[in-house]
């Protein structure tokens, strides 16, 4: 049995994105394999989106403290009861905080029950224990990255692979699901990208595209359905080769059997002719015995001398 040929991560890559008349090559291969892929490249995505967060903040804010600054409304709870100032939600960050907060309010009362705790609170607290809060902040984003983004994949990888189900049954070819969903997942590798700089950019920079979602789906089901018009394409190739094979050999086949008739035909043609050469030596032989008989017989008829 023929050993499948090991891909790297990087290569699976390339070919992902670029090369679609080699995802012929991801159908040998286990659907785990896929699945590790997608892994990594979410690993690898959670980095940047991470490593990406962390430069923003920086770049923007200086320092965590300034950035939950702006970010955070001035709040102050007391007495079991958390108050938010309205007249402070001026920007979308601190509106998005503000509903966050009013969701963890039961959390917060069992946390500071009895006590009095404010925005001015919530700032000294992160001064003092900056270094641990950015640790816990950048594992708490890096989780959540890879989580969220795994997740997302798999939904995209089982769409797309029902869109690659419907093309399969109108070209009427055979193929496991396990094999079509790895299909399915490194052709909705270009998407998943997209979208992790899409989201990036759009955090960041405000960028919004009303049918990005689209689009980035649309992305994987054409590529889906091109590659499998390219298996398609390559098993005819693979059928014409084996019909070209299959013709030469009847070819090489028939050539042999002529030559073999022929060479049987002159072997039954040369055994008369052998018989007759043998026939005629044969009789050549008698007549030359005849006469030396006839001669001596001659002789035996002669006379002796003593007789008169």
């Amino acid at each position: 049995m023929e050993k499948t040929k090991k891909i790297g991560f990087f290569k699976r890559l390339k070919m992902a994105i670029f090369e679609l008349e080699n995802y012929i090559q991801f159908i040998s291969e286990k659907s785990g394999k896929a699945i590790f892929y997608s892994l990594k490249l979410v690993i690898i995505l959670s980095f940047i989106i991470v490593a990406a967060n962390a430069i923003f903040v920086y770049a923007k804010y200086n320092n965590p403290t300034n950035y939950l600054d702006n970010i955070v409304p001035n709040f102050v709870y007391q007495d079991s009861k958390l108050e938010i100032d309205k007249n402070d939600l001026t920007t979308d960050e601190k509106k998005a905080t503000a509903e966050v907060m009013k969701q963890l309010s039961p959390s917060i009362k069992e946390i500071f029950s009895g006590q009095t705790y404010s925005k001015t609170d919530l700032m000294q607290y992160v001064q003092e224990n900056e270094r641990n809060i950015v640790i816990i902040g950048v594992a708490v984003v890096f989780i959540e990255g890879i989580f969220d983004l795994f997740i997302f994949w798999i939904m995209i990888a089982i769409l797309t692979s029902f869109i690659g189900w419907i093309v399969l049954k109108f070209l009427r070819i055979k193929m496991k699901y396990s094999r079509l969903y790895a299909l399915s997942t490194y052709a909705s590798t270009l998407s998943i990208i997209l979208t992790v700089i899409y989201t990036m950019l759009n955090t960041f920079f405000g960028v919004y595209i009303d049918v990005f979602d689209y689009l980035s789906m649309l992305i994987s089901y054409i590529y889906i359905t091109a590659v499998i018009y390219m298996i398609k394409s390559d098993l005819i190739k693979q059928q014409l080769e084996l019909i070209r094979i299959a013709t030469v050999q009847a070819q090489v086949k028939e050539q042999l059997e002529k030559e073999k008739e022929e060479e049987e035909k002159r072997k039954k043609q040369e055994e008369p002719k052998d018989e007759k050469e043998n026939g005629s030596d044969e009789g050549s032989d008698k007549k030359e015995k005849e006469k030396s008989d006839g001669e001596n017989n001659v002789y035996d008829d002669e006379p002796n001398g003593s007789e008169i």
